[in-house]
C-alpha cells in the first residue's frame, strides 16, 4: 500500500503467445488451482477479474507500520523521561542531543503509520486488477502512476506475449504480459502479476484456458473462488473480511460467521487486515469502466463457471447491515486499542 510504484518489468524468458501451440498442463495442479482460486474476484461468461496480489513485502511493510504505531506511543513517554533527566542536569549540549533524538524518533516511528492511515482515508491504490474479457478477446487493466489518475488500457489478447521473470537474488519467478513494439523489440506496455507464490507457467496456462477453451475446462476450487462485490462497496470491514478469507486464514466459506479463529485473528491484527482490505477495496476496477461495460453481454443468469454466488449475508455485510461482521471487526479494533493503551500505561509505570 505504501510502497513505491514498481518499474515496468523487463521481458524475461519468453513462454508463448495466444493460440500458439498446446496449452501446458499444470505443474502443481492442486496447489496452483487453490492459489489461483484465491486470486479470482469475479468470473462469468464475459470476464474474469484477478485481484491485486498482497505479497510478502507488502505484508512486511504493513507489519512495520503497525509496530511503528505501537512504538511511537510508548516512546513519547520515554522521551518525557529523557527530558526530565536532561533538565535536572542543566547542560546545554544535553538539550541539543535530546532535541535531535526527539526529531529522529518522531520521523522514524510516525512516517509509516501516517502513510498507512492516510491510505485508509484516501482509498487510492497503486496496485491493479487485471480483467480478462473472454467474448471480445481483450485484457483490461489500470496502469497506476505515482501522482496521476489511473490510466485505463484495453489490449487485444492476440498481441500479448507472456514471459517469466526471475527476481534478482531470489529463486521465485513471476509472470509478465507484454505488448512488444515490433520496431524496437521493447515492451510498449507490461503487466506484472507480482505473485511469487504461484507457478507462472500454471498461471499462463490458466489464462490461456479461460480465453481459448470452453468454460468446463477452467479449473477453479469453489471453496475459495467467491463472487464478492468488493469494488462497489464503501464498507472497509467487509473488504477486510474478504482479504482475510482469501488468505485462507479463518476461512468461513460464503457466510460472515464469527468463528473463534476468525474473531481471534481480528482481535490480534485488525489493523493489518483493514489495511489489506483497503487495497482490495480501492484498486481501480476495469470491469466498471464504460468501455468494458459496453462490451459485456452476460445477463447475470446461467453462469457456466463453478464459482459460488454472492449470498444475502455478504450483500448485507457490504451494505453495513451484517451484525456478524460488525461484531468481529469492532471487537477486534477494541482489543487492539486496549492493548495499545495498556502498553503505554505499562511504560509509564516502569518510568515512574
Amino acid at each position: 500500500m505504501i510502497l513505491p510504484v514498481p518499474p515496468i518489468p523487463p521481458v524475461g524468458k519468453i513462454l508463448s503467445r495466444p493460440y500458439e501451440g498446446e496449452i501446458g498442463n499444470f505443474q502443481e495442479k492442486k496447489a496452483s488451482i487453490d492459489r489461483i482460486s484465491t486470486l479470482i474476484h469475479e468470473v462469468n461468461p464475459d470476464y474474469l477479474l484477478f485481484h491485486p496480489i498482497i505479497n510478502s513485502i507488502q505484508n512486511l511493510v504493513l507489519l512495520a507500520s503497525y509496530a511503528s504505531l505501537w512504538l511511537l506511543g510508548q516512546f513519547f513517554f520515554l522521551i518525557y523521561a529523557m527530558f526530565n533527566s536532561v533538565i535536572k542536569e542543566g547542560v546545554l549540549i544535553y538539550y541539543l542531543y535530546a532535541i535531535i533524538c526527539l526529531i529522529f524518533i518522531l520521523i522514524s516511528f510516525f512516517t509509516a503509520p501516517f502513510l498507512t492511515l492516510k491510505q485508509l482515508k484516501t482509498k487510492k491504490s497503486r496496485y491493479h486488477k487485471i480483467l480478462l474479457l473472454k467474448n471480445t478477446q481483450q485484457i483490461a487493466y489500470y496502469e497506476h502512476n505515482r501522482k496521476q489518475a489511473p490510466i485505463f488500457h484495453l489490449i487485444n489478447y492476440k498481441y500479448i506475449t507472456a514471459s517469466v521473470r526471475r527476481n534478482e537474488g531470489l529463486v521465485y519467478e513471476v509472470l509478465n504480459l507484454h505488448v512488444i513494439d515490433e520496431s524496437t523489440r521493447e515492451p510498449s506496455l507490461s503487466i506484472n502479476f507480482e505473485d511469487m507464490q504461484l507457478n507462472p507457467y500454471d498461471q499462463w496456462a490458466f489464462i490461456r484456458t479461460y480465453m481459448e477453451r470452453p468454460a468446463e475446462e477452467l479449473p477453479l476450487d469453489p471453496r475459495y473462488a467467491h463472487a464478492c462485490p468488493t469494488d462497489i462497496s464503501t464498507l472497509l470491514f467487509a473488504c477486510a473480511d474478504i482479504a482475510q478469507e482469501k488468505k485462507n486464514k479463518g476461512l468461513t466459506g460464503l457466510r460472515h460467521e464469527v468463528t473463534f479463529m476468525g474473531w481471534l485473528r481480528a482481535c490480534t491484527v485488525s489493523y493489518l487486515d483493514l489495511a489489506e482490505g483497503n487495497i482490495y477495496q480501492s484498486s481501480a476496477n476495469p470491469a466498471l469502466h464504460p468501455e468494458v461495460q459496453r462490451r459485456l453481454m452476460w445477463d447475470g443468469k446461467n453462469n457456466p463457471y463453478n464459482v459460488l454466488p454472492v449470498t444475502a449475508e455478504r450483500q448485507a455485510a457490504f451494505a453495513n447491515q451484517n451484525q456478524a461482521v460488525k461484531l468481529k471487526w469492532y471487537s477486534g479494533i477494541a482489543v487492539n486499542a486496549t492493548w495499545f493503551i495498556g502498553s503505554i500505561l505499562y511504560v509509564m509505570l516502569v518510568i515512574a
